[in-house]
């Protein structure tokens, strides 16, 4: 019968598994945090959770999908563009 080591119980929990994830992500590089996620199957789910939730754009979830359902375009705004933006939208006329 195979008993688990102090250390292992300790990383059931799930409290401190996405605490160790979250300082890990916010101290360290999110590199180590990746390599974390791979070397212990404990640590998987909260580093990866982390991970995406701390996520500020969409370029690593369009990488994660198949080749050929995205690409990149290079979007050129002018300033009346961008002006737009900010201003109340115009009321719908009767």
């Amino acid at each position: 019968m195979i008993h688990d080591s102090t250390p292992h119980r300790v990383l059931k929990i799930s409290e401190l598994t996405r605490f160790i994830a979250s300082q890990l992500v916010f101290t360290r590089s999110r590199k180590s945090a990746v390599n974390l996620a791979c070397a212990c199957r404990c640590l998987e789910e909260p580093v990866l959770s982390t991970l995406w939730e701390t996520e500020r754009s969409m370029d690593t979830l369009l990488r994660v999908l198949p080749k050929g359902t995205w690409q990149f375009k290079r979007l050129e705004l002018s300033y009346e563009m961008v002006r737009g933006l900010n201003s109340p939208p115009e009321r719908l006329k009767d």
